[in-house]
């Protein structure tokens, strides 16, 4: 290879090994973002306050004419309770002992609807009240034991008071312990009560009035 082929090519030779530049990429420019407007909303409004609730003033006035309403009643009812009791006394009043007992006694006929307690209760309060009016023994402010030794010092059938002692002994479990008795007793009872102030009920003399 002569000299001038040798100088030729060395541009060549050199340039592969000549580093080369790297290509610089442009920067990217961040674009400045300006400031923006606020949007201007026309359509929307501050919330109002809470308004207090106005008070209705018919409200009150039917209320008061519904309270005044319901006194009116039970006010009447109360006196009408209180006049027939007033009568029924004084009904009673006007009546001798044992006519009082056996109309009493009329009204606990219907023993299938009547509650075991009340009947009881009922029974037992008239033959104390027809003992008291009778005997003038305060028999409805008595227990049982406090009143079967007085009724025992009156003369009267010992079968008979034995039989209400036993009544009275029977009534006593159902008033106040709560036992429920049977019908068919009930109506023994009942029967037994009838009988007592019938056998109790002064004779009449011959000629002598009512």
């Amino acid at each position: 290879m002569t000299i001038f082929s040798i100088i030729l090519f060395f541009p060549f030779l050199i340039i592969p090994v000549l580093p080369v530049k790297a290509q610089q990429q442009p920067e990217s420019v961040t674009p400045v973002q300006q400031p923006q407007e606020p949007d201007v909303m026309t359509n929307i409004h501050d919330i109002k306050p809470p308004e207090p609730a106005g008070f209705d003033p018919a409200l009150l006035w039917y209320v008061l004419i519904a309270v005044i309403a319901i006194a009116l009643i039970l006010l009447l009812v109360f006196l009408w309770k209180k006049r027939k009791k007033r009568i029924k006394h004084s009904v009673a009043a006007s009546l001798l002992p044992e006519e009082a007992a056996l109309l009493a006694l009329d009204e606990l006929l219907d023993i299938e609807n009547i509650d075991g307690k009340d009947f009881y209760f009922r029974l037992s309060l008239i033959l104390r009240h027809y003992i008291n009016d009778r005997y003038e023994i305060n028999a409805p402010e008595m227990t049982t034991e406090e009143l079967v030794p007085k009724m025992d010092r009156l003369g009267i059938d010992k079968k008979l008071v034995q039989s209400l002692k036993e009544l009275f002994h029977t009534a006593d479990p159902v008033k106040f312990a709560g036992i429920y008795p049977v019908a068919s007793r009930m109506e023994s009872d009942l029967a037994f009560g009838r009988k007592f102030v019938k056998e109790t009920t002064p004779k009449e003399e011959p000629g002598e009035d009512k």
